[in-house]
């Protein structure tokens, strides 16, 4: 049995039972044979999402662009100006959706939303926790001046906010992400 195994098997969990329209019932189950999942595991991902980030996504100022339109975006700015965007705007912001949405802004919190809004945001990602560590490693297609970006930020989060250094490694379409705890 492996960690994420007996993690879902420590989780409580209870039994509720919901009326549906018959049309998005439908549609749910189309989604389930199309992942290759069960309507319980579809549906649990479903609000999880809504929880863990879309109740406050109206609320801390975010909005759906288009993978296109931010792709050209950032391709339109100087290094210098990602870096200004990153360090002067984009850290308040997302320092203030850490304590909007978690109370505070812990490592494991910040590894929470990070790890939520990449969900969310459909970049592929994965996360290893160690003893002492998580490494995150991001896969997207926007770009070097989209790594620069994140990078930028997550460091300065890290640094400003998290009081803690980290280690970060970039490509044209990955981000490298190590955080040691304290």
């Amino acid at each position: 049995m492996t960690d994420k195994d007996s993690e879902v098997k420590r989780k409580k969990t209870g039994t509720i039972t919901f009326r549906l329209v018959s049309s998005l019932l439908e549609e749910l189950k189309k989604e389930t044979e199309l992942e290759k999942t069960n309507l319980n595991s579809l549906v649990s991902k479903i609000l999880s999402n809504h929880v863990q980030w879309e109740r406050y996504e109206r609320k801390a100022g975010l909005l759906p662009m288009t993978k296109p339109f931010v792709k050209h975006a950032i391709n339109t700015m100087t290094d210098k100006q990602i870096i200004n965007l990153a360090q002067k705007i984009e850290k308040e912001a997302f320092r203030d959706i850490m304590i909007f949405t978690k109370g505070g802004h812990s490592l494991s919190e910040f590894v929470e939303i990070l790890r939520s809004w990449l969900n969310v945001a459909w970049m592929q990602h994965y996360i290893e926790k160690k003893e002492n560590s998580y490494s995150f490693i991001i896969q997207h297609d926007l770009g070097k001046k989209w790594s620069l970006y994140v990078k930028t930020m997550v460091s300065e989060l890290s640094h400003d906010v998290l009081g803690q250094e980290m280690e970060v490694k970039t490509t044209g379409s990955t981000i490298s992400i190590i955080f040691t705890s304290k």
